[in-house]
Order: C-alpha cells, then sequence, then structure tokens
C-alpha cells in the first residue's frame, strides 16, 4: 500500500533537510517511534539506524536501512530487519527560505489478515495513512518551528 502527503516548511531546504535526516529527530515528529539511533557512523547512502517503534499494543525494534540519500533533496530508507516491510521517500525542493517536502510510504503486508484487509479496505487504508502522513509533516514542521 502506497500512501503520499506534501507540505511547504517555511524553513531553508538545507536545515529542513538536516533536521529530517537526523535520527535524534525522529521521535518528535514520527508517529510511533519512541527512540532511534544511528548503528553507522554518519548519515549517508547505505547507514543503518535502529528505531524503537510502537504501533497499537505492539513494540519492536526495526533496522532501517539507508537507500538513497542525495543532501538537500532525497532521503530514501527501507527496512532491512522488523515486524513489518516498508519503504520510504522523502523528496524535498526549495530554496533558502521555503521548502517543499513529499513524504511517500509504501508498506507490505505483515500477515495474511493484513492481507485480506488490504484487498478489503484498500481505499479507506490508504485515506487512513495519507491522513497520518500528512500529520507527521505537520508534526515535522512544529517540530522545525521550535528547534530556532
Amino acid at each position: 500500500m502506497k500512501a503520499t502527503a506534501t507540505i511547504s516548511i517555511s524553513r531553508p531546504i538545507n536545515e529542513v533537510f538536516d533536521f529530517v535526516t537526523d535520527v535524534d529527530n525522529m521521535p518528535r515528529w514520527i508517529s510511533g517511534v519512541s527512540a532511534a539511533r544511528l548503528r553507522s557512523k554518519v548519515m549517508d547512502k547505505g547507514a543503518r539506524y535502529v528505531i524503537d517503534y510502537v504501533q497499537g499494543w505492539r513494540s519492536s525494534e526495526m533496522e532501517i536501512e539507508v537507500v538513497d540519500y542525495e543532501r538537500p533533496r532525497l532521503f530514501a530508507s527501507r527496512t532491512s530487519h522488523g515486524s513489518f516491510d516498508y519503504e520510504g521517500r522523502m523528496e524535498l525542493s526549495g530554496d533558502a527560505s521555503t521548502t517543499s517536502i513529499t513524504n511517500i510510504i509504501e508498506d507490505s503486508p505483515d500477515s495474511l489478515a493484513t492481507t485480506v484487509a488490504s484487498a478489503l479496505f484498500g481505499p479507506f487504508l490508504r485515506q487512513a495513512h495519507r491522513r497520518r502522513l500528512h500529520k507527521e509533516l505537520e508534526q515535522l514542521k512544529s517540530a522545525i518551528s521550535s528547534n530556532r
């Protein structure tokens, strides 16, 4: 299932990119992430980081691999180990004063039940994912604004 959301933030593109790619900031704006730590020496393509993720009643540790990193325009990652598979991509455009950021998430069903639910309720689930992504981008906007 794929979902996309976009927002404009009145901050320079380099600042937004640096904030998004700093794993220490992830719990401030990504729903369900309670902690994150970088396993690699630097954040770049091929880097790995771990998030503590809570979804509903279950908590899990997920290892994420950075599959694309083009400062300041692109940050893409996917799970390499965890309770469910997902791929995420953040595309940024802008200048020294304003940044447009698009968050694209694609996840895979983790059980027969979620496979059936995706088939039956796909449009409703996609809309719920879009709302969640938009909420996270609003949280990102707020977190960056309070970071000044």
